[in-house]
């Protein structure tokens, strides 16, 4: 037998889906609950009264549900009016050229715009360039270690044995060092070009040039 507790009872475990769609649904289930309530105040046994504070809770808590799902629906909305504003404040780097971290190197006509930045103390600094087979062409000892400024990585195209590497995608493994030979922080960067701008989980991503696709956490700068 449906009850009025029973049809409050499944309103109060459905108001977690949409919150659209549950404002619809509450406002059915609202009527049922009163017509109920209505039709179980007319035929209870008068010489045993459903106690009335019973009814006045049940309508509390129809009332907070109501509350929850109302307070939903605003946020539904603001977090649509955020992702609007979000994707509007990043198409402004259409475009335009980000430095953003990546260890990825775009070789073109034997030129890169990868750098790195550098913890202190460093005195050791290695980069190993691996083709898009995953192959080492090239490596580089004796970098530049100064710390608070962005080091070029300065890779001429060419691999160990003096041989031009084909343009493209290629990545780099960056390793620092102190004077103890222990691992000092290097986070590699590179000049790109801003392709496209998409919006995922409460983020901008970026297309770049080069396939690449970055979180717009990670670009440090934009010219």
């Amino acid at each position: 037998m449906l009850t009025s507790q029973t049809l409050l009872n499944n309103v109060t475990s459905t108001s977690q889906s949409s919150a659209q769609d549950s404002l619809g649904q509450l406002g059915e289930d609202y009527t049922k609950f009163l017509t109920l309530l209505t039709a179980q105040i007319q035929n209870q046994d008068p010489l045993e009264p459903v106690d009335s504070t019973q009814f006045v809770a049940q309508l509390a808590q129809l009332s907070q549900v109501e509350q929850a799902v109302q307070t939903n629906t605003q946020l539904e909305t603001l977090t649509s009016q955020i992702s609007g504003l979000l994707n509007l404040g990043g198409t402004d780097l259409l475009g335009r050229d980000v430095t953003v971290q990546s260890d990825v190197v775009l070789l073109a006509d034997g030129k890169t715009a990868s750098t790195y930045e550098v913890g202190a103390g460093a005195s050791n600094v290695t980069a190993k360039i691996f083709d898009p087979l995953g192959r080492n062409v090239r490596t580089m000892t004796g970098l530049p270690a100064v710390s608070g400024t962005s080091n070029p990585l300065g890779w001429d195209g060419l691999d160990d044995y003096g041989n031009a590497q084909l343009a493209g995608k290629y990545t780099v493994v960056l390793t620092a060092k102190d004077a103890a030979g222990n691992n000092i922080a290097i986070q590699p960067s590179r000049s790109a070009r801003v392709e496209d701008v998409r919006f995922r989980e409460g983020e901008i991503i970026f297309g770049l040039d080069g396939g690449e696709t970055a979180s717009s956490i990670t670009v440090k700068s934009a010219s």
